[in-house]
């Protein structure tokens, strides 16, 4: 609650005139609620969430001490403090409340002062429990921010100085064998590097509201099987098994975003594998849970027979910067990000996401999410088209344009390209309507890209100041991309660039 708002009452009496009584009393003090009876007021302390409930017990239907179990009862509202305002003044009749969990017994007819006192003491009890709390609170998260950085500083440290040392060795040895081994470990030991930046720059996305769906027209069971394909593939080494398991009755094809669906899905196969010894066994099995109209509702079950999960450890298990064990980190790796973002994505997809586990007996993680039906003759199967679209590419090595034009190829994106800054402005400058978007590179001669994005954005047309520019840097630290949104920067996308984060980007800009 902020400094200057006022806390709220709400007063819950048959009679009008004793609600109006009280409004007089407290009105300018606090912000009332009424209700005149317990099932109203039972809906509006679910709605409302007051502070404070004055309730009185002679009630028409459910009674006052009913209401009052039913407000215990239940998740939301058990917290609230209930005051009865009541005629019964015999000592079993407020034995009977405060057992029920009242805090206090105002007696009718109301005294004003008793009434004001009364009330007051409650709402500084009250405040002063939720300073408490609010400051625990920061002062957890803060903990766990430290202790997520200094954890991050580790386990980046380790594949860079893996990337650095074999490095080394690989220019220092003449046996083209060893060489290639070397070379190996630092190409592993960069996607690992990269895979943490990722996540981390993906968590600043997800709290400043920048992650948005791309769906598309696609084929689930498909989908599903070439990622069991893939993570199989990878499982081998532990000699794990991944078992399928996908309803027959999914449609064919569906509406969702294909590139979020599958890192959720990636993320939870990763850690069951991670967390699963020799020999053990994976199940990921997908099923339709419920129907509405042209809209389906699925659930996707991921089971392991891996370490387990105690129910105190669950408690942290989907939270940014906290992790289920310190040592868990540094027994098996990874920073602890990737269930934050995965419950993110699935959020965003409609859905929940939870977890089944006992410590020592494996772990089933599920998730739902929502997609829209389509029938096989209004889907093509083709990928996603932006056709009629035209973006404008500046980029200085020639190499890296016709990747990205390779990776483009398919959607019908007209690409048209700029060698360096000063030319994408004179571009742009000489047509502006022309380009839906613009890709723009950090680094290059003549002109930078942050230099022509200020040019760009100072044209003077609405195009000018519209247009989405996103940067393509392999320079991602925090200091730097705020340099590149003030330029006038729309976005921005790490090198080397990934296909499927590329597509959903320029889907983000122009669907």
């Amino acid at each position: 609650m902020m400094a200057d708002e006022k806390n709220s009452i709400l007063i819950v009496d048959d009679e009008k005139a004793n609600l109006l009584f009280l409004n007089h009393i407290l009105g300018d003090e606090y912000a009332i609620y009424m209700a005149r009876d317990a099932e109203e007021a039972i809906k509006r302390a679910d709605e409302y969430q007051p502070d404070l409930i004055l309730l009185d017990i002679i009630l028409p239907g459910m009674n006052g001490y009913q209401a009052c179990s039913a407000l215990k009862a239940s998740e939301k509202t058990k917290d609230i403090p209930v005051i009865f305002i009541t005629g019964l003044n015999s000592i079993e009749d407020e034995m009977k409340g405060l057992g029920l969990g009242a805090v206090d017994y105002i007696n009718k007819p109301f005294n004003p002062q008793i009434v004001k006192l009364r009330v007051r003491n409650q709402m500084t009890i009250r405040n002063q429990t939720r300073l408490i709390i609010d400051r625990e609170i920061a002062e957890r998260s803060s903990r766990a921010k430290s202790e997520f950085l200094s954890r991050m500083s580790h386990e980046m440290r380790t594949p860079m100085n893996a990337i650095i040392s074999m490095s080394n060795l690989a220019r220092s040895t003449e046996d083209p064998v060893k060489r290639d081994n070397y070379l190996v470990k630092v190409r592993s030991a960069s996607h690992t590097l990269l895979k943490m930046i990722d996540d981390v720059l993906e968590i600043s996305d997800i709290e400043e509201g920048k992650i948005n769906l791309v769906r598309s027209e696609r084929h689930l069971s498909a989908i599903l099987r070439k990622i069991c394909d893939e993570q199989s593939e990878l499982m081998k080494d532990e000699r794990q098994t991944l078992k399928t398991d996908i309803d027959p009755s999914i449609p064919e094809i569906l509406l969702f975003d294909e590139t979020r669906l599958t890192q959720v899905i990636v993320n939870l196969l990763s850690n069951a594998s991670k967390f699963t010894g020799e020999n053990g066994v994976i199940r990921l099995r997908a099923m339709v849970k419920d129907t509405a109209h042209d809209q389906l509702t699925l659930q996707i079950d991921v089971a392991d027979t891996g370490i387990g999960i105690s129910a105190e450890q669950q408690k942290t298990l989907f939270k940014a910067f906290e992790q289920v064990d310190g040592s868990i980190s540094r027994k098996y790796g990874g920073a602890g990000l990737g269930l934050y973002i995965s419950k993110s994505i699935v959020e965003m997809m409609g859905g929940d996401i939870w977890v089944n586990s006992e410590a020592g007996q494996g772990s089933t993680f599920s998730f739902t999410f929502t997609a829209k039906v389509k029938t096989p003759e209004a889907a093509d199967g083709a990928p996603l088209s932006f056709h009629g679209k035209t973006a404008l590419l500046v980029e200085d090595v020639e190499i890296n344009r016709e990747i990205v034009m390779a990776m483009l190829e398919d959607t019908r994106l007209h690409i048209v390209c700029a060698a360096n800054g000063l030319e994408a402005v004179d571009l742009f400058t000489s047509e502006p309507a022309k380009f839906d978007v613009i890709f723009m590179d950090i680094n290059m001669p003549e002109m930078d890209g942050v230099e022509a994005t200020r040019r760009i954005r100072a044209h003077g047309t609405p195009e000018g100041a519209q247009i989405p520019i996103i940067a393509m840097t392999a320079n991602i630290l925090p200091n730097e991309v705020k340099s590149y949104f003030a330029a006038g920067m729309t976005d921005h996308i790490g090198k080397p660039l990934d296909f499927d984060k590329l597509l959903s980007m320029i889907g983000r800009y122009l669907q």
